[in-house]
């Protein structure tokens, strides 16, 4: 197969076309032709060797895909050849072909371009998984931290589905208006140096959620923003500093800090990550939830995809086709 390689630990301009082995289909999974490839953050980390479990060198990176199934193992649920579909996978993405674990995989509909559903499964299965975790309910206010981007978007139209009143915190005006297309209710800068005091003017009753995938300064600032019973829910650290947690504020506010890791959960909890994907689908289908595509590249050009990412420049999703 055709695919984009990972040989040795670096940036974007390290990775090279060329062939590898194809992928081996075994049981409860499936083999996926692959039409578009959603792009992510997390590749930066993986091909620059920073995530935690690290892949045997050379290996294809790439974790979210859209196309049709070829081939399917035993015990694949409803899952048949030439379904459309979606999926997460660990590694193997940015190929011409990929296998998944069957519970990873989403059903899409046959209306839906795969540049879009390219953009669907990393996104909103994290955000559901964090607002699951949360708790979030109707009519509490929840701060997303990086609400211009893939999972931050993903939180916005997720907690106005539950009824819950969102405050955007973006980096600029052009992420700022897709945070507010996708139903924020307010906007607050994540650059301004008095963060604390900007959301405290919106909710000067203090919040009930805060979605952080950014971690340092923007976790300090938020944290004193909770209110009695509030949650913390962790997803990442893109500004690269991971905070440090004093337990005696969490302690006398009656809080909880929380981690969410999709990855980790479809490895240890796969029937919950199958659970979510129905539901899902059916609030693509009703038009509630809709993956905002904010660059659509040429497979060749992966490099220049995953800069993009690592500079900051895009709101929305990068996918490649």
């Amino acid at each position: 197969m055709h695919a984009w390689k990972c040989e040795t630990w670096g940036g974007p301009r390290h990775l090279k076309q060329g062939s590898m082995p194809d992928p081996v289909c075994g049981d409860g999974e499936v083999e996926i032709t692959v039409k578009a490839c959603g792009v992510n953050y997390s590749d930066l980390l993986v091909i620059a060797g920073r995530s935690q479990v690290k892949p045997t060198l050379p290996f294809v990176p790439g974790m979210e895909v859209a196309g049709r199934i070829t081939r399917t193992g035993a015990d694949c649920g409803d899952l048949k050849t030439g379904d459309k579909v979606a999926a997460y996978v660990k590694y193997g993405g940015y190929a011409d072909k990929v296998v998944a674990p069957a519970t990873q995989v989403a059903h899409i509909p046959e209306s839906m371009p795969a540049s879009i559903a390219a953009a669907f499964p990393v996104s909103y299965g994290s955000a559901q998984l964090a607002l699951e975790r949360a708790g979030l309910a109707s009519g509490e206010v929840v701060v997303i931290g990086g609400a211009g981007g893939a999972v931050g978007t993903a939180c916005i139209e997720l907690a106005k589905h539950r009824a819950a009143t969102v405050i955007a915190c973006v980096g600029d005006s052009a992420k700022e208006k897709v945070a507010l297309a996708c139903g924020a209710d307010e906007t607050v800068s994540s650059r301004s140096r008095h963060l604390q005091d900007d959301i405290a003017a919106i909710a000067p009753d203090g919040v009930d959620v805060v979605i952080d995938p950014v971690g340092g300064r923007f976790f300090d600032d938020t944290l004193r923003c909770l209110r009695y019973n509030g949650r913390m829910i962790e997803l990442g650290f893109a500004s690269g500093k991971i905070p440090n947690l004093r337990l005696n504020q969490v302690l006398i506010r009656h809080q909880g800090v929380l981690g969410v890791s999709f990855g980790l959960t479809c490895s240890k909890d796969p029937q919950r990550i199958a659970r979510m994907w129905p539901g899902l689908t059916e609030l693509i289908e009703q038009g509630v939830i809709n993956p905002r595509v904010g660059r659509s590249l040429p497979f060749s050009e992966l490099p220049r995809a995953l800069q993009l990412l690592q500079d900051r420049k895009v709101a929305g999703r990068v996918v490649l086709t």
